[in-house]
């Protein structure tokens, strides 16, 4: 089954990028987060969007599982000045609003959410979080991330709870070089503090960007990400591999998804499901447009075919999909999508499972 919702649409915006913020569940209350812009009507280097126009943090929750939605603004203080998260641009963040973190966080506390955002992607932008404890309707900071060694911190939302204490974070950072980018493995401990603990991967010639990651029965980390390659000289998008027994040392075991030649690939939204299955979802833009997923028995070891969620957008302006599960085992979808080249964005989201 699968059954397609529109969550956000309004004439002259553009809603975008679900991968850039995250998704939060507690039990069939679901949160999701995007950027809602002003719209150019024409292209714009790679977005329909006016870079200096307005532009708002916007949160979608539903309370029945993903059935029905509405939209809220939360009561957060704007960074980015119209940042449109591409190096590049001069996005001139608001700094004077970030802050270092002092207190302590309960992580383990039944509300509790946490997101990461960032100004751009090149060694000229910087990033910061925020956490709720009330299940995102309002929220402490911004926190300063660390640059932990690297030219820059360019990250989205990818945490997993160790404990109370403790959470694994998994971030993108800036190449040597300042450019986009390359996974990195670190510990946001109670006190705000954060703890380098490993690149995943060496730094690669393209890039490897925007993780998605899940833990095995037996302890295996298994880190998904999103890969620019050049091979023979041609430029080539997937989704990618890792492995790790214990964070320290990651090795990749396997292209994911083909390599094609597309508008610069898309994020992979990675779910282990109660009933052992794993399903792996993101934007396909290279026609036909729209989304996909795979699915896996074994954990990740091996996935199945590529298969079609939907494929009616106009261009490749769609995708950077987040995904939970429902109480009822149903795969919760939230992403951005086109159904005219060049128009308004919106935020959809599908239901569906194993059986389309």
């Amino acid at each position: 089954m699968k059954e397609h919702t529109r969550v956000f649409y309004e004439k002259g915006r553009y809603g975008g990028w679900p991968a850039n913020h995250g998704i939060w569940k507690w039990g069939n209350e679901i949160l999701i987060s995007f950027i809602d812009a002003e719209h150019s009507g024409k292209w714009e280097n790679t977005h329909s969007i006016n870079r200096t126009g307005s532009r708002y943090k916007r949160f979608a929750r539903s309370l029945d599982g993903g059935k029905t939605w509405a939209i809220e603004t939360p009561d957060i203080k704007q960074i980015d000045k119209g940042s449109v998260y591409t190096a590049g641009h001069d996005n001139k963040p608001d700094i004077s609003v970030l802050k270092e973190f002092s207190g302590s966080i309960d992580f383990t506390a039944p509300g509790f959410c946490l997101y990461f955002a960032q100004s751009g992607t090149s060694n000229t932008h910087m990033s910061w979080w925020c956490w709720s404890d009330d299940k995102g309707h309002t929220w402490f900071g911004p926190y300063t991330v660390p640059n932990l060694g690297q030219p820059s911190i360019n990250t989205r939302t990818d945490y997993h709870i160790l404990n109370k204490d403790e959470i694994l974070v998994f971030l993108t950072c800036s190449k040597s070089n300042g450019l986009e980018g390359r996974v990195l493995c670190a510990k946001l401990h109670s006190d705000g503090r954060f703890e380098f603990i490993s690149f995943i991967g060496g730094e690669p010639e393209g890039f490897e960007i925007m993780p998605a990651t899940q833990r095995r029965k037996d302890g295996t980390w298994v880190c998904l990400v999103r890969i620019k390659r050049y091979d023979c000289g041609m430029l080539r998008y997937l989704i990618g591999q890792y492995e790790s027994s214990d964070t320290k040392e990651w090795k990749y075991v396997m292209d994911v998804t083909e390599p094609r030649e597309d508008k610069a690939g898309n994020p992979p939204a990675l779910v282990a499901m109660k009933n052992g299955a794993w399903c792996l979802c993101y934007g396909n833009r290279a026609v036909p447009y729209g989304i996909r997923c795979k699915f896996s028995h074994d954990e990740g070891r091996t996935w199945g075919d590529e298969k079609i969620i939907r494929d009616d957008a106009a261009c490749w302006d769609l995708g950077y999909v987040r995904m939970v599960e429902n109480e009822a085992g149903q795969l919760v979808a939230g992403y951005y999508y086109n159904f005219e080249e060049a128009g308004e964005c919106t935020i959809e989201v599908t239901i569906f499972d194993e059986a389309l």
